[in-house]
């Protein structure tokens, strides 16, 4: 059967001896001593050994598979468990901890107006993230146009920190109550995953820092300086006097003024912006840890760690000395009030302190009035700095022809009196003309007085003159 079956020669060896009387009655061709039935048997052998190994083997890989799930499992609950544990605690203290979850909730639910696009939107917008229009601390902006036709700038943040993720939350429920003409407008956001954009309206003329020291850029005019000064004074009113609670910017620097086609300059980066606690027009001195930008921090913020709103009056007077010169902050390892102090010393401006590529045309007159106002903000103290309200009434008073009205001598509305005198380089009763500048040089702030009934309230100390140095 063995024969039919498999057609296997010598095939029945396999049962036992065979005798020789059998043998060739059931294969007349097979001998007693051939050699096939021994060879056949070689095979088995090794099969029954396989079988023997295969399974254990077979066993020992489902057990290491069962403990590396095991493993995996327990991995993901104690991570589930911490993310569980952290969302409480960031409940618990919600200015200590920042989760993720949080950062877009916080302004979502305050401004419907923010508008939340998804990464894939935002990738076509920018097309693949290929048109960078400038960089900061915070991440790349890039500028893009969404399916609708608008353009936006797009800022990504590099990376997911926990100081990143704060200035992410900050600026969004800042901007989410905060309006005005010179400050730039968030129009949505963007969170998957680790990825965060923030989407701001597109300002064509980009930031004031490429415009004073790119050598690609057409020079500015000393009016357009004069009236971004201006413009910039005006933002920062609003945030010190008109928001509830007043704001310290924090980071007032020439890469966070942005100009639009018209070369209206708007304030942005909100990111280290920080809230009077005492919702009162003054400033308390606040204990914080010191963020800024080297060049344009206030030296007394960066020895006593308290902050005032006299620190952006500082870094504004920086401001102002790098629209007169169209140098950096720091330039050639020497800071820009520090260097400009050889210059002022003497009490006589220097042609060689003024940017090269407009010193025959600047008016002599307005910049011995700016440079008084650089000297007066940059003081080594902060009490003895003027408010950006005095600041602004100067400006606009000395450069806007239309104030001629208010007579010999003003009293600043904040204790402080400064006659119309010679300080400054400004002779008595002489206004400064304002000519080669489609805007006119006047307070351009949009805030009405009804907005906050506290916006005509008075700040308690008393202001000094300006220096009389000039």
């Amino acid at each position: 059967m063995s024969q039919c079956f498999f057609g296997v020669q010598g095939i029945t060896t396999f049962q036992g001896p065979l005798s020789v009387s059998s043998t060739p009655a059931s294969s007349p061709n097979v001998t007693v001593d051939s050699p096939a039935p021994r060879i056949t048997g070689v095979p088995q052998k090794h099969q029954q050994h396989y079988r023997i190994t295969l399974v254990p083997g077979i066993g020992i890989g489902v057990i290491l598979l069962a403990v590396l799930l095991q493993l995996v499992l327990v991995v993901l609950i104690r991570r589930k468990s911490r993310e569980l544990k952290n969302a409480d605690f960031a409940t618990q203290n919600p200015e200590n901890t920042f989760h993720q979850s949080q950062s877009w909730r916080c302004p979502e639910g305050q401004s419907p107006m923010f508008q939340r696009y998804s990464y894939k939107e935002t990738l076509k917008a920018t097309d693949n993230f290929s048109t960078v229009i400038g960089k900061g601390g915070f991440g790349t902006v890039y500028k893009a146009q969404f399916s609708d036709g608008s353009i936006a700038a797009v800022k990504r943040m590099d990376k997911v920190s926990r100081q990143a993720e704060e200035e992410f939350c900050r600026e969004m429920e800042l901007l989410a109550r905060l309006h005005h003409r010179h400050l730039v407008t968030l129009k949505g956001f963007c969170i998957e995953r680790k990825e965060r954009f923030l989407v701001y309206e597109y300002m064509a003329n980009g930031s004031l820092k490429d415009h004073l020291h790119s050598s690609a850029r057409e020079a500015l005019s000393w009016q357009t300086r004069l009236q971004i000064a201006m413009d910039v004074a005006n933002a920062l009113e609003y945030l010190h006097f008109f928001c509830n609670p007043p704001l310290c910017h924090r980071d007032i620097k020439s890469s966070n003024i942005l100009l639009d086609e018209h070369f209206v300059a708007k304030l942005a980066d909100f990111g280290l912006a920080h809230a009077s606690r005492t919702g009162t027009i003054s400033f308390e001195a606040v204990n914080t840890d010191i963020r800024g930008t080297p060049g344009y921090m206030d030296p007394e913020y960066v020895v006593t760690q308290e902050l005032t709103e006299k620190s952006d009056i500082y870094s504004y007077g920086v401001l102002l000395l790098e629209l007169v010169t169209g140098r950096r902050a720091i330039q050639d390892n020497k800071n820009l009030v520090e260097w400009a102090q050889m210059y002022l010393s003497s009490g006589v401006i220097s042609p060689e302190m003024v940017d090269p590529r407009i010193r025959d045309l600047v008016d002599i007159d307005q910049l011995h009035l700016v440079v008084g106002i650089v000297q007066w903000c940059t003081h080594k103290e902060g009490k003895q700095r003027p408010s950006i309200r005095q600041v602004l009434r100067m400006l606009s008073e000395r450069l806007d022809p239309g104030n001629g009205s208010f007579g010999e001598g003003m009293e600043d509305g904040e204790g402080g009196f400064y006659p119309r005198s010679s300080k400054c380089g400004v002779h008595r009763n002489e206004l400064i003309p304002h000519s080669g500048d489609m805007r006119s040089l006047h307070s351009s702030s949009s805030t009405t007085r009804s907005y906050c009934s506290r916006s005509m309230l008075l700040e308690s100390g008393q202001a000094q003159s300006p220096p009389e140095t000039l």
